[in-house]
């Protein structure tokens, strides 16, 4: 922070005011400053019109020996003292400040400062404000700043309220002091009251005695101090004044001092006559053959010094028994003032258990581990420097351990002195890398789920809350119901054709209860698209309870298929087996078609149950092994986000189980919304999605040329499934070291987005059928690469309802080629 500093000429001798000269004669900086001034181009005007007031408040201002500040009249300008002139600092401030308006001059503080002057001002009660934090810009930067001051109104010679005078003091070295000291206040409590006893300033009481112990003289101190008007003293033998300290150990001294002519200092309980104080005494002969006392009650620093002891105990108690590791250390610095090593002054019983050094007070860290590195030194010299205490991590090779550190300095900086709490964080930390890799497993998992829940031929929807809000849902079910906007809405609000068809009344029951419910072709009425007439649909679908971690029910899951088709050709064939004995053969090879369906579909889902539940045990498994500490200690947050994870997994292996229990494999009608898609935009959001599987498997990731205008005619959505399914299939079936690469190019009216891989390939006879249904190259459940044989048939199939198509051309160890066709959009 800076600022623009204009200083003031001053006046030629020729053009001073006298009346400057009379009443700022005398010595001093800000006197001299004063009759130099032109006061005349300041909203004051020349000395010679000031009201006696003024030049009277003016006087005391200057004269004083304590800091003070004038802010005289409406545009409250501004005057101060030699006294006050240190606390402007360097760097133009002053003299700038005498004769401006406090308002211009005060800028950095004036929000905090300005409305205290006002009140003054305006209700002429004075106000007091102790260490107050005002940081002023000063020696050219902003610095912390804290003030002792009082602001008093100041009458005119009519009476009224004209100026605000400020008495202050500094007080920003023990503010600093003291917020130093507090970073150290369990270390140096009992240093700092035994500082403060040292600076304590306290009047003696005092008497003196003649020869035979009557009392001559008593001073104010020990009158007040009594609580006895001397007059009631004087004469009396100090046994008669003071019953009580007769036959005492206070009595032999006075003796010894008188019969001896020595002096005598020491300390006394006295009890009696209504007195309980703990004084510290010294007594000296007089000429006349008497003794002169003196005394002060130290019964507070008795209590005090107990209290020190008390607290000693507690320090050290506490010192030993924290769990990180704590030392103070004397910085060691070569004569170019360069630190070169530390000593050990003292360690905590923590300190060998999170270094590894054994009793190292008194040694220096080169005698302990010379391999030490450097950094250690540049970091504790520049503490012990500067003051500037500063929190950090850093490694040390040599103790073979990372540490979070806080250091600061301690004692004088002459001393260079430091105090150092620390933590061995080197387990911790690595625990928390193994949790970042886990949860990046799971977050490509989730990926991966998410596709395979969005590609399921079967519905699956998930509700939450007794309002049965749509939270998850899959394109099926938007198939089934028609694409509405209905994320995020209840249910008989997103599909009023709901309302008394018993389902709301279905889902709440499993919510409650935690009962599933199954439904067999079980008739919906829906309204498919805008304006259409009510259409019976007929579902096979489960509705089951979700709930958390802990048990409690917060919604429901519900998947199934649409068996419309089965039900009306069932009632079909049942009509035409009333008919005809054709009917009856026609209705056989039917149910042998619905058989064949049926295995094929207990094929997937035993596949998809494999897939699926292996990489998620995994998960779960490797949870548990860091929950129990085997892979190192792990903090509180660590332990929840643990807990996080296995909730995730459980939920998750829970909804698979669920789907894959009672999902079945039937196929609707597929929607496509058709729009101007650039092949650019659509190539850069796949690559985005898939870049951590690339890097997760080693492979290269190449995108070729392809020109920005390109744009084919597509279903957005539709276009990103089947780019997702091509460049996942490539990755997979490519070896680590192996390469990914994406073209494309216009044919004519067409476009071609050809996808390339580096992978095992594809044999002759199996590429034919990598498009059918259920189709992999490998059947078994113990292969390499997952996946149920979906993708490509689905993709070509919306290649083709798209107006366009996807083939496939391999080479058995060299690589596969696939290229998806769709119509060119004319530029």
């Amino acid at each position: 922070m800076s600022e623009t500093i204009h200083e003031r000429p001053a006046l030629p001798a020729s053009a001073h005011d006298p009346a400057a000269e009379r009443l700022f004669a005398g010595p001093g900086e800000m006197r001299a400053r004063c009759r130099a001034l032109d006061w005349a181009s300041t909203p004051l005007g020349p000395v010679s019109g000031w009201s006696q007031s003024l030049r009277t408040v003016a006087d005391i201002v200057l004269a004083s020996r304590n800091p003070m500040f004038l802010f005289w009249g409406p545009e409250l300008v501004q005057l101060y003292n030699d006294a006050y002139r240190p606390s402007l600092g360097e760097g133009g401030r002053h003299p700038r400040a005498l004769g401006m308006r406090g308002k211009e001059f005060w800028t950095d503080i004036w929000d905090a400062i300005g409305p205290q002057i006002e009140q003054v001002m305006t209700t002429g009660e004075p106000t007091w404000h102790e260490d107050q934090y005002l940081p002023i810009v000063r020696n050219g930067r902003l610095e912390d700043v804290w003030w002792t001051y009082s602001y008093s109104p100041v009458r005119d010679d009519d009476g009224r309220i004209a100026a605000t005078l400020v008495v202050c003091l500094e007080t920003t070295n023990r503010m600093l002091a003291d917020r130093d000291r507090e970073a150290l206040r369990a270390i140096t409590e009992a240093a700092e009251q035994r500082a403060a006893r040292v600076l304590e300033r306290v009047a003696d009481e005092h008497l003196t005695m003649d020869a035979d112990f009557r009392i001559l003289t008593l001073n104010d101190a020990a009158e007040r101090a009594l609580g006895v008007r001397r007059e009631e003293l004087i004469g009396l033998t100090h046994w008669e004044a003071f019953p009580a300290s007769a036959g005492t150990p206070l009595e032999e001294h006075y003796r010894r001092v008188v019969r001896d002519r020595t002096e005598a200092h020491f300390t006394h309980h006295y009890v009696g006559e209504g007195y309980d104080r703990h004084l510290e005494i010294d007594a000296y002969p007089t000429d006349e053959g008497g003794a002169a006392v003196f005394w002060r009650e130290v019964s507070d620093r008795v209590r005090a010094d107990a209290r020190l002891r008390e607290s000693e105990l507690r320090y050290r108690t506490l010192f030993n028994s924290l769990d990180e590791g704590f030392c103070v250390i004397n910085v060691l610095f070569d004569d170019a003032g360069t630190a070169v090593d530390y000593r050990f002054i003292e360690t905590n019983p923590a300190f060998v258990a999170q270094t590894g050094l054994e009793n190292p007070d008194g040694r220096t860290i080169r005698e302990l581990a010379p391999a030490i590195e450097p950094h250690w030194f540049e970091i504790y010299g520049r503490v012990a420097r500067t003051g500037e205490a500063t929190r950090f991590e850093a490694r040390s090779d040599a103790l073979h351990r990372l540490y979070d550190a806080y250091a600061f300095r301690i004692g004088r900086p002459e001393d260079a002195r430091v105090a150092i709490l620390f933590n061995d964080i080197t387990a911790a930390r690595a625990a928390e890398q193994e949790r970042e890799t886990l949860l990046a497993a799971l977050e490509v998992e989730r990926a991966r789920l998410a596709q395979v829940f969005q590609r399921a031929p079967s519905f699956i929807v998930a509700f939450h809350g007794p309002d049965q809000i749509y939270e998850f849902v899959n394109e099926a079910y938007y198939q089934l119901v028609g694409h509405r906007e209905i994320l995020g809405r209840p249910l008989l609000e997103a599909i009023p054709e709901m309302r008394g068809q018993g389902f709301k009344e279905l889902l709440d029951r499993v919510r409650v209860t935690g009962e599933p419910w199954v439904g067999r072709e079980t008739p919906v009425q829906l309204q498919r698209t805008p304006g259409a007439p009510m259409e019976t649909r007929y579902l096979d679908m489960v509705f089951q309870a979700l709930a958390d971690a802990d048990g409690t029910r917060y919604g429901v899951v519900a998947h199934g298929s649409d068996v419309t088709a089965q039900v009306l050709a069932r009632r079909e064939v049942e009509r035409l087996l009333g008919e005809s004995e054709s009917a009856r053969e026609e209705a056989e090879a039917a149910r042998a078609m619905a058989e064949r369906a049926s295995r094929a579909k207990g094929e997937f889902l035993a596949v998809m149950s494999h897939e699926l539940r292996t990489p998620l045990n995994a998960i779960g498994g490797y949870a548990d092994l860091m929950e129990m500490g085997l892979r190192g200690p792990i903090t509180s947050e660590q332990r929840a986000d643990l807990g996080r994870i296995q909730a995730s997994q459980r939920h998750l292996l829970g909804l698979i189980n669920q789907v894959l229990n009672y999902t079945r494999i039937e196929t609707g009608t597929v929607q496509y919304v058709m729009v101007s898609v650039p092949v650019s935009e659509a190539l850069a959001a796949a690559e985005a999605l898939v870049v951590p599987q690339v890097r997760a498997r080693g492979l290269t990731y190449v995108l070729g040329g392809c020109d920005p205008a390109l744009r084919v005619r597509a279903d957005r959505e539709k276009l990103q499934q089947i780019l997702l399914n091509l460049l996942t299939n490539a990755i997979k079936f490519t070896e680590p070291g192996g390469m990914v690469r994406v073209e494309c190019a216009a044919r004519d009216a067409l476009v071609e987005i050809a996808v390339h891989d580096t992978g095992i390939g594809i044999a002759d006879e199996k590429l034919s059928q990598v498009f059918e249904p259920f189709v992999q190259v490998d059947q078994r459940l113990t292969r390499q690469n997952e996946g149920v044989g979906l993708g490509l048939a689905i993709s070509r199939d919306l290649a083709r309802g798209m107006d366009g198509d996807l083939t496939a051309e391999s080479t058995v160890s060299e690589g596969s080629r696939f290229v998806l066709t769709l119509p060119a959009v004319a530029g």
